[in-house]
């Protein structure tokens, strides 16, 4: 009881700490969406411009393709759902500066409504409506069924009908600007066939108004990638070894992740980390180091100057990465360290400085449980992207810690160059420690709720349970993962109070006595006597 009063304490707590807080607070809704306006314009990435297809001219005639133009993908799903005050989207925003374009849906993303379209009817009323265009704007990207927290993704594809309306009119318009919303890294199959692609990613209320700001020239992007965009999964450092087992993922990649994989093993990418176009061009030089020689408990100061010199004002953001280069331990090749963005009108140079303490040279000592530099020269790189080095200098660095150095180069050689496609077990047991985990579930234990749903698949009554929640849910829809992956107690903590610890007991020992007339009886009566049918009425009437 102690326990529980102590909770409710800090509950109560924090209510009364958010009412003083907002106490007679107000706020200006249109500053608030010109703020969201503002960071939108300045995230989205444009990733191809051949031939200096965007900014666009207002005055030609356009097609739009895709119904993302009107019902924009502008956030995740679950924990992070909002409700916004306003919402932008580019169909409107296009009207409304009285663009001269023609529309077509190409897809729909209502379910109910999928089922009575006609795919081959919508491609070819995006193909008739691209025909005449002078540029054609294609709003695809991942849809919610694509991607949610709380599960893993199996691929990296679009949806299909996304790709395939692409390709379609391609074959009518070569003047594609693919228009590209969604959270992660994606596969882009005609990318080398479109004129441009502008990357939006999640954008917010004011996406919309946004993208069209810098699909006309009024905003000049200057956003970079945060993630390496391979040019197939099977590219990726972990794809042998993931998802693994409902017990067991073994990280044989080690820290070669996105660019420190492909950078280290020398793996060509679609589009590399830090990567980013801009409607100008910039011009790094002088590069300086605060010194040549520093103690791991000095700070280095990094200067070098940007020039805009193209003839738009626009933005870099500068990137300063280092490389250790001879390390007893394993490491990738660079490690971005620093960035600054610099905001330049045309013509005019700034200097910038990013300052580098001793986690920018450092390496995790799993022995001495603390970060370690290791005597030696490090090289200093700035540039564009981890792909794009402008300018390099080397320093010094003296350790003022005397713990050994792990050197694996005896025991795990392959994690030196970053050939971990492959690791040997005995290779992977020396970088781990100890024995590598059991991968499969002892299935002679009987399931707890700390159990999948999928963990009892082998079962007879887990059997029957796995497949009807998937024809139930659909088979690659990302919701059946997150049902048939969620430990049982998460659906206690998860169903505000329909599913009862009883009903839990009552499941498992349908799934582990095969007593379904037992474990039925429980589910029902932890249903009613446990609060779950009131909790249900209440919530109904919410």
């Amino acid at each position: 009881e102690a326990v529980l009063d102590h909770a409710v304490d800090l509950i109560l707590n924090m209510v009364d700490k958010a009412t003083a807080t907002l106490g007679d607070y107000t706020y200006d809704p249109d500053e608030h969406h010109e703020i969201a306006k503002k960071i939108a314009s300045q995230c989205m990435v444009l990733m191809k411009n051949d031939g200096n297809l965007l900014p666009l001219n207002k005055n030609k005639k356009f097609a739009v393709i895709g119904e993302m133009a009107k019902k924009p993908r502008y956030q995740g799903a679950g924990s992070s759902l909002i409700n916004p005050i306003k919402l932008d989207c580019a169909y409107d925003t296009l009207k409304e500066m009285g663009v001269d374009f023609s529309y077509a849906p190409g897809f729909v993303t209502d379910k109910k409504k999928k089922k009575k379209v006609s795919e081959d009817a919508l491609v070819e009323e995006a193909v008739n409506t691209a025909k005449d265009a002078e540029a054609v704007l294609m709003f695809i990207g991942l849809t919610d069924e694509y991607e949610t927290e709380g599960c893993d993704r199996k691929h990296i594809n679009l949806p299909p009908l996304h790709n395939r309306l692409v390709e379609e009119v391609l074959k009518v318009n070569k003047n594609v600007v693919v228009v590209l919303a969604g959270g992660a890294v994606v596969d882009m199959p005609w990318a080398d066939d479109v004129a441009a692609i502008l990357n939006m990613f999640l954008t917010g209320q004011a996406g919309g108004s946004a993208v069209c700001d810098i699909l006309f020239g009024d905003v000049n992007p200057s956003g970079k990638l945060s993630e390496s965009y391979p040019f197939a999964l099977e590219d990726n450092s972990s794809a042998n070894y993931f998802p693994g087992t409902s017990v067991s993922v073994e990280y044989r990649e080690s820290v070669y992740v996105g660019y420190r994989y492909y950078d280290t093993a020398d793996k060509p990418v679609r589009f590399p980390f830090g990567f980013g176009l801009s409607y100008t061009t910039f011009e790094y030089s002088d590069l300086k180091l605060s010194a040549d020689s520093i103690k791991d408990t000095d700070t280095l100061k990094v200067s070098f100057k940007i020039k805009n010199t193209g003839d738009r004002d626009g933005a870099e953001v500068a990137q300063v990465y280092v490389n250790d280069v001879e390390s007893t331990i394993y490491r990738p090749v660079k490690e971005l360290k620093g960035f600054k963005k610099v905001f330049l009108k045309a013509g005019e140079e700034k200097e910038v400085e990013v300052e580098l303490d001793k986690r920018a040279f450092a390496f995790y000592n799993v022995d001495a449980h603390d970060w370690q530099v290791e005597t030696g020269e490090f090289k200093i790189l700035v540039g564009a992207s981890s792909r794009d080095i402008k300018l390099e200098k080397s320093v010094n660095v003296e350790s003022s810690v005397a713990y050994a150095v792990p050197d694996y180069r005896r025991t795990a050689p392959n994690y030196y160059g970053a050939d971990i496609t492959a690791v040997p077990d005995e290779q992977y047991k020396a970088v781990l420690g100890h024995e590598i985990p059991e991968n499969e579930r002892d299935k002679s234990k009987p399931l707890t709720i700390l159990n999948t749903i999928e963990d009892a698949a082998d079962g007879k009554w887990g059997g029957r349970l796995n497949r009807l929640l998937k024809k139930f849910l659909g088979e690659d829809n990302l919701m059946s993962a997150v049902a048939l992956q969620l430990p049982i107690k998460n659906f206690i903590s998860m169903s505000f109070g329909i599913f009862s610890p009883r009903m839990a007991e009552g499941l498992l020992v349908i799934l582990n006595e095969d007593k379904f007339c037992k474990g039925l009886r429980m589910i029902i009566g932890g249903f009613f006597k446990g609060g779950g049918f009131k909790q249900l009425s209440k919530l109904k009437q919410i």
